[in-house]
């Protein structure tokens, strides 16, 4: 059991208005008491809750469905929301932090489409360090300057989301590992993920399905973002013509490379150079 329970809150008086707004949290250890919370009847807390059991166990029900929450497990989900979180017979040790803003909303979709909303994370894990860390700073006398909690809430989401993507210690196949290493020092030279499959002496099929199962993407669009991200800093930073820019990171010519960075990034070429320099 975590010895340090105590609660923060954040008073955003001049941020209002800023895309991610950071609350409250802290750890709490609740035992013996009537705690049950129906997110769909709490018109007054409103934005996005994250709850991580650290010791005991909870409950969370959602769709009519209740799953135990024992340590290593917790929810995301909005607030007003078709949920539920509750205690059992066990004391339930929590982690949790209330938050909200309208750039947190694709991010938290995002984790819930994956997850369907319960997360599985070690204690160990990025995330839970990160939280663990801004609870004990902000509960023994620290304090957050103005922007610092929109850019806590944002590096702590992006955190969740690549660790439910790619955990901490997984392993990575060793072909995954040689395909995205020999794309990444050779995505000029690269023909496409057929001469890569042939490098890697396995049929195309076969290095797709192992690619994409572990790396969330497929590695024709792996390939195609490390070479939009190559010219974009070719644009940046050159004067290169589009011709010269496309050739030299692996696109087959101007035209095509213009019709794929239009449909990357929403913008031409030329208007992304002449709007970011």
């Amino acid at each position: 059991m975590y010895r340090n329970r105590s609660c923060f809150g954040v008073l955003n008086i001049d941020e209002q208005d800023s895309p991610l707004l950071l609350y409250d949290g802290g750890i709490e250890l609740r035992q013996r008491e009537k705690y049950d919370f129906n997110n769909a009847d709490r018109p007054d807390f409103k934005g996005y809750l994250f709850q991580y059991t650290l010791g005991g166990e909870g409950y969370f029900q959602q769709n009519g469905i209740t799953t135990a929450l024992p340590p290593g497990t917790g929810f995301l989900v909005p607030v007003p929301g078709n949920s539920r979180y509750f205690l059992g017979e066990l004391p339930w040790e929590l982690l949790y932090l209330h938050f909200d803003g309208v750039a947190a909303q694709p991010l938290v979709q995002r984790i819930t489409a994956l997850t369907g909303g319960i997360l599985h994370l070690s204690p160990d894990s990025s995330p839970i360090h990160m939280l663990l860390n801004l609870q004990n700073r902000l509960t023994s006398g620290g304090h957050l300057a103005k922007y610092e909690g929109g850019e806590f809430l944002y590096q702590f989401l992006c955190a969740l989301l690549r660790e439910i993507e790619q955990p901490q210690g997984s392993s990575v196949p060793p072909l995954v590992e040689r395909a995205s290493g020999l794309m990444q020092s050779e995505y000029a030279a690269l023909s496409g993920v057929e001469e890569l499959a042939q490098r890697l002496h396995v049929s195309t099929a076969h290095l797709t399905r192992q690619f994409s199962a572990c790396m969330g993407i497929s590695p024709i669009r792996y390939l195609t973002k490390l070479r939009l991200e190559a010219a974009m800093n070719d644009l940046l930073n050159s004067d290169a013509d589009l011709e010269t820019v496309a050739r030299r990171n692996g696109f087959a010519g101007g035209n095509y490379f213009c019709k794929v960075f239009r449909r990357a990034v929403g913008l031409s070429p030329t208007q992304y150079r002449r709007l970011k320099r």
